[in-house]
């Protein structure tokens, strides 16, 4: 071991803790002083059997971390498939570095670019003319992003395959306001009803599905006979994983009958809405059948703990958005207001 004196002025510990075969330490300091301190240090260490080596550089690409994570856990998933394409997308995005040089910095400037439009271009389709303004990337989207490469890190962890920090655990979602969530009103429901009967009955009984349950749009097109029965019908393979099973009225069970297998019905559903004129925000148009249930549900005098039964929330907070259409909700405002109360004679 040595401390050597440079022509720059500086000095370099040049020493090996561990002995003659173990691993050689150089390291260059502004002082005589510190150059010491760290030699006896790291001797000490070596002395006592503590001393660790450099871990060892980890070359792998990004895009092989996310193929790990898939095969190991991914793939388990029930959208798996998708996930893995928006993860492959995302790394090469970002020039998919290697897994020791990736930081948050690599991310943070990743998602500024998409905000600003630099990957527009990817999303332009065949059926896009030049110079069109592609459909925008949200800030909702964006946090999607981040919650799925961060688990990949979370993931490989568990699994051994990862060691040190989770390179986006400290990185913070984008704050956005929350989204308009439109309901159709009793005048606006029996119009378009009347329109999908006279286009496609059985587009217009799936949206009577969705009315009357509280389904997603595709848990009601892809029902099967078996899951109609004795006026329930009984959601499988959901969003959330989990079962569960919905009354229905004697009625609306017989029209079932009448039409299953569906199909996709999904265009039909979106002419009818624009036959009727109904003005519905992006990304709401069969979703709002689900709104229009709970907000009327609400409406009605339903309680919330049945409603978030009923559609499948993983928790209440989820369905407590539908929570201010009670009438009973905020109700003492009117009379305790300071407009309201009457000053004392």
């Amino acid at each position: 071991m040595s401390i050597k004196k440079l022509d720059d002025g500086r000095y370099e510990v040049d020493c090996r803790p561990e002995g003659r075969n173990g691993p050689r330490i150089r390291k260059k300091f502004r002082t005589k002083n510190e150059a010491m301190v760290y030699q006896n240090r790291i001797m000490g260490d070596g002395a006592k059997g503590e001393f660790e080596k450099r871990p060892k550089r980890d070359e792998r690409r990004l895009t092989e971390l996310i193929g790990l994570w898939y095969k190991s856990h991914g793939c388990s998933l029930k959208r798996g498939d998708e996930r893995q394409r928006a993860l492959v997308a995302m790394a090469e995005r970002m020039g998919d570095p290697r897994a020791a040089d990736f930081t948050t910095t690599h991310f943070t400037q990743y998602r500024a670019d998409r905000l600003a439009g630099k990957f527009a271009r990817e999303t332009i389709g065949s059926g896009r003319k030049k110079g069109e303004d592609p459909k925008p990337v949200s800030a909702n989207t964006l946090n999607h992003e981040l919650a799925y490469l961060r688990a990949v890190f979370n993931e490989l962890e568990r699994l051994g395959e990862w060691k040190g920090e989770n390179p986006l655990g400290k990185v913070r979602a984008l704050k956005f306001d929350e989204t308009e969530m439109a309901y159709l009103t009793a005048e606006q429901i029996q119009p378009l009803l009347a329109i999908l009967d006279s286009r496609s009955v059985k587009a217009g009984v799936v949206a009577r599905i969705c009315l009357s349950t509280g389904a997603r749009w595709s848990e009601a097109e892809s029902l099967a006979d078996r899951q109609v029965k004795n006026c329930r019908i009984h959601y499988t393979r959901t969003k959330s994983s989990k079962n569960r099973a919905v009354p229905i009225t004697e009625d609306l069970q017989k029209q079932i009958k009448a039409v299953l297998p569906f199909g996709d019905c999904y265009k039909k559903f979106g002419e009818a809405v624009d036959a009727v004129g109904l003005d519905l925000p992006a990304g709401q148009l069969t979703h709002v059948l689900r709104h229009t249930f709970a907000s009327h549900y609400m409406m009605n005098g339903g309680d919330i703990l049945t409603l978030q039964r009923v559609l499948g929330h993983a928790s209440l907070a989820m369905t407590m958005k539908y929570a201010h259409f009670s009438p009973g909700h905020l109700a003492e405002v009117v009379n305790l207001n300071p407009l309201a109360v009457k000053p004392e004679q």
